[in-house]
């Protein structure tokens, strides 16, 4: 048996081939990959990585039981610490979740067809306390808040955004509105959040903030940023809907969910993930419309991007006119 990685193109055409006979397929946001070959050189397992997040182990079934597995998984963990990346997560099937224990990684959350470990420094449980502390300096005490939640990208935020919100209000006391963190939008995480903060002062009982890496990220939910809808998407959907629930709804006392009404595939599967998760949890709220046409983020982009800045600025809060035009001259030019 020898251990290899994957360098050139052909090697990793051997490997999704590989995949493909174990029903499993190669992700798209692949960094790093490695695979056992036997003496006649055939792939008899393999496992990948997307940054620190391990992704696609599988083993030949006639080579189950050879320690196959966690040759692999101890073969990342060792290419891991040679990088300086000291907190890694997976996601694998449940049969090789004892194969991830043995390295001393921790399950955080097992559908029927994929669990969620993390290993190394961070813990949810850290990142859950850090989020609880904030929100009792401002909902005390958290367990009779009555709090209510929306989750957004806000690329930028809309007045759409703003309805979601006032909507929520009517049935929550109090809400917290996290701004997703992963950098992978139009507009910044800094610029989202800035302008998210700007367009809720108006509301005392509203408090904005990061969502961290458990919500709606690349670890979580990576096909939100590939604008993927697969099965693999739904199971990833699937995976970020029960952190919210076990850890989010769980530990900070959130007993409601809103979101709005999706018209991309991807988004719809995410929706319909987390109602099959959060039940009467997750309330979906009709979109805003003007002028018939509904409210979205990406159409104020559409038509920054055609230099209609003032007219983009229409269906964007008062509050975040200026900030938001600088922005938009800035990212996209005047026309």
């Amino acid at each position: 048996m020898q251990i290899k990685e994957v360098f050139l193109q052909e090697e990793k055409e051997r490997v999704i081939s590989f995949l493909s006979k174990l029903n499993l397929k190669y992700s798209d946001d692949i960094t790093k990959t490695f695979y056992i070959v036997n003496e006649s050189d055939d792939i008899v397992g393999t496992i990948s990585c997307a940054n620190n997040i391990i992704k696609d182990l599988g083993v030949d079934e006639a080579y189950q039981g050879e320690n196959i597995s966690s040759l692999l998984v101890g073969q990342m963990i060792t290419y891991f610490r040679e990088n300086n990346i000291f907190s890694y997560q997976v996601f694998t099937k449940p049969k090789y979740v004892s194969v991830f224990e043995s390295f001393g990684f921790r399950e955080i959350v097992k559908s029927d067809n994929v669990a969620m470990l993390e290993g190394g420094l961070d813990k949810i449980e850290d990142e859950i306390n850090k989020i609880k502390k904030v929100l009792e300096l401002n909902f005390s005490p958290l367990e009779s808040a009555d709090l209510g939640c929306v989750v957004l990208n806000a690329n930028p935020i809309t007045n759409g955004h703003v309805y979601l919100i006032e909507e929520a209000l009517k049935k929550n006391k109090n809400l917290v509105v996290f701004i997703v963190e992963e950098d992978k939008s139009v507009f910044s995480f800094k610029e989202r959040l800035s302008l998210a903060y700007l367009a809720t002062k108006r509301f005392n009982n509203v408090y904005v903030m990061p969502s961290s890496k458990y919500v709606v990220s690349s670890l979580t939910f990576p096909d939100y940023f590939l604008k993927n809808a697969s099965e693999k998407a739904k199971e990833n959907a699937i995976i970020d809907a029960l952190i919210f629930k076990n850890y989010f709804m769980k530990y900070l006392h959130i007993n409601k969910r809103y979101v709005g009404t999706e018209q991309d595939e991807y988004m719809k599967i995410y929706n319909n993930s987390l109602k099959e998760v959060l039940n009467d949890n997750l309330e979906i709220v009709d979109r805003l419309k003007e002028d018939s046409e509904i409210v979205s983020a990406k159409k104020v982009r559409k038509l920054f991007e055609e230099g209609k800045i003032g007219e983009a600025l229409k269906y964007c809060p008062n509050e975040c006119s200026l900030v938001l035009r600088s922005i938009a001259m800035v990212k996209y030019g005047s026309k």
